[in-house]
């Protein structure tokens, strides 16, 4: 299991667990499994970064939409719901 932390663009903190997280660069998403064992995603909004921290503690990726023309948004969608 790896914390997801993102950071939006105007200073607030996400943080997630999950696993198997791929990276879709062109949509500036994460998709990984969650805690309860279910198909989730974090889509980056202009200037978010994305880190994926292992349970050492240690920062293992990093992923970052640099696009800055926008108010960043941070988006967490799970089947039949959205915040």
């Amino acid at each position: 299991m790896f914390t997801i932390k993102v950071t939006t663009a105007s200073g607030k903190e996400v943080i997630e667990s999950g696993y198997g997280i791929q990276w879709t660069p062109y949509a500036f998403k994460l998709d990984y499994t969650d805690h309860n064992n279910r198909g989730d995603d974090l889509v980056l909004q202009p200037g978010d970064k994305a880190e994926i921290i292992n349970n050492a503690g240690h920062t293992v990726a990093r992923y970052v939409n640099d696009i800055k023309s926008q108010d960043a948004l941070i988006s967490i969608t799970r089947p039949g719901t959205a915040l």
